[in-house]
Formats: C-alpha cells, structure tokens, sequence
C-alpha cells in the first residue's frame, strides 16, 4: 500500500489577503450547500405525511428520523420522484383506512419545467460533491493565479446553485404555511363532519346495503330496501338493532339518505301506499 504524504503548504505574506479569501469563499459554499440539505429533509419530511388522529404524530416522528439519516443523494433521488411530478402523468390514489388523515404536497409542471429542475438537483449534487470531495487540487496557496482561479470558481459554482437553493426555501415556506393551516382544519366543524361521512360510508351496515343494491336489483337497477333490511337483520342484527346509537339515524332511509352514498325513491303502490327502493349512486 503506497505512503500517503501530506504535504504543508506555508502561507506566504503577500498572498495572505487572497488566500484567507479563498477560505472564506469555500466556507461560505459549504454552508450554502449544507442550506440546501436541511431545506431538502425539510422538505422531504412534510410534503406529505399520513395516519389515524391517535398515531399521526408518532408515524410522522418515524418519517423524520428516517430523512435525518438519508444522505444527499438519496435525498435529491427521492425529491425528484415524490415531490417533482409531470402534469401529465397520473399518480396512483393510495387506499388509507377509515379515519386516516393524508397530508401531500406536490410540484407539477410541464416535462419540460420537471425535466428542468431535476437537472438542476443534479447539477447541485455534482457541485457538492466536488466541492467536499475534488477541492484540494485547486488549493495551491503559492500561486498568485491559481488562487484567482478558484475565486472565480467559488463565485461561478454558487452562482450554478443559488437559485436551486432559492426553489427549496419558497418551496419548504409554501409547505409550512399548508402545515399551520392542518390543525386548524382538523378542530374544524367541517373537518368533523367529513371525518363522520367517511366513518359512515364505510361502515359494516352501509358496506352491506352497497353490496346488495349491486347484487339484488330490478332490471331497471332498483333494489327494494325492504328486501335489504331483512339480510341487514340477518347479518347484522346489532347493527340494525342499534342503529339510532351507533349511526345516528332511526331508520335505514335516512341512514341511506345520510351517507350520501345512494339514490332513494318512494315508489307509489295502490290505496295511497308506497315501498322505497334504492341503488348505488352512478348504477343505471
């Protein structure tokens, strides 16, 4: 194994003005690109998070700690594909249970504006990285024209990543504001009732009413509703039984009424009387 020598290089007086201006200008890079590595995790950490109201802080702690330890790389790699997305092409809905709240940030753009930006996380990255890793060579204190070299150098590679580190500061900003205005959401009326329609819609009762409007019809896609309280009761007498309690509703009309998940009609029949049908909303 060849003998690794480092070599000493003494500061010459005349060039010492210059030389503390090449430090200067290579801490100052180092803390730009260390800005742009904490605006990343930031905003890898918070662009989208998910869970039930009792674990959503402890899934979200377990999303921070794991960005923390993320190297940069990895970091731009993730940003490119999570929070960079084409207009054009479709993202997946992710099916979440019941009662899940899902926060999500996105950039969207045209190929092009995409195609752009991750060419600039690239460029940032190769800059780092040579400023961290390929920096010494150019370090050569005793030459008047190699420091003003690498002056110009620094001055060229922060002006290639100011604006990449301009992007993630207004972005992590637009993601904070969103982030001030979730808990305000979630002790909302409206945020209540949504989280009560969502509980209801897939609820065991109303999940069995959908299976048999879809199952059980008319030809004209109608299904009695009396026909589907008697399976109701077979399958889940608790739930009809206490269906005041636990639905909030006296009778499975208004329950299918309230989910907001069906049709009801009150088809005439002779001397005055009517029976209720229903179907899916959307079913012919």
């Amino acid at each position: 194994m060849p003998e690794l020598i480092l070599l000493a290089y003494p500061l010459k007086a005349d060039l010492k003005t210059t030389q503390d201006e090449v430090f200067r200008r290579v801490g100052r890079n180092l803390l730009l690109f260390q800005q742009i590595e904490q605006l990343l995790k930031f905003v890898l950490t918070y662009h989208k998070a998910g869970g039930e109201p009792v674990d959503f802080k402890e899934k979200q702690q377990k999303r921070i700690d794991t960005i923390n330890k993320t190297m940069l790389g990895n970091l731009v790699d993730k940003y490119s594909t999570e929070v960079l997305k084409d207009a054009g092409a479709e993202v997946p809905e992710e099916e979440s249970p019941v009662n899940w709240i899902t926060f999500s940030f996105r950039i969207s753009g045209d190929a092009e504006f995409i195609e752009a930006m991750r060419r600039d996380m690239k460029l940032m990255t190769e800059q780092r990285n040579e400023l961290v890793h390929g920096f010494l060579p150019r370090w050569q204190p005793d030459s008047p024209e190699k420091l003003e070299e690498t002056l110009v150098y620094l001055d060229t590679q922060r002006e290639k990543v100011l604006p990449m580190n301009e992007h993630l500061r207004t972005t992590a900003s637009h993601i904070q504001e969103s982030w001030k205005k979730l808990p305000e959401f979630m002790a909302s009326k409206e945020y209540r009732n949504l989280s009560e329609q969502i509980w209801l819609q897939a609820s065991p009762l109303v999940s069995l009413l959908r299976d048999v409007a879809s199952q059980i019809h008319r030809k004209d896609g109608w299904s009695y509703l009396a026909h589907a309280g008697n399976l109701a009761n077979k399958e889940l007498p608790e739930e009809v039984k206490n269906l005041n309690e636990r639905y909030g509703f006296k009778t499975l009309k208004k329950l299918l009424i309230g989910s907001e998940m069906f049709d009801v009609f009150d088809e005439p029949l002779s001397e005055g009387r009517f029976r209720t049908l229903y179907k899916n909303k959307g079913m012919c």
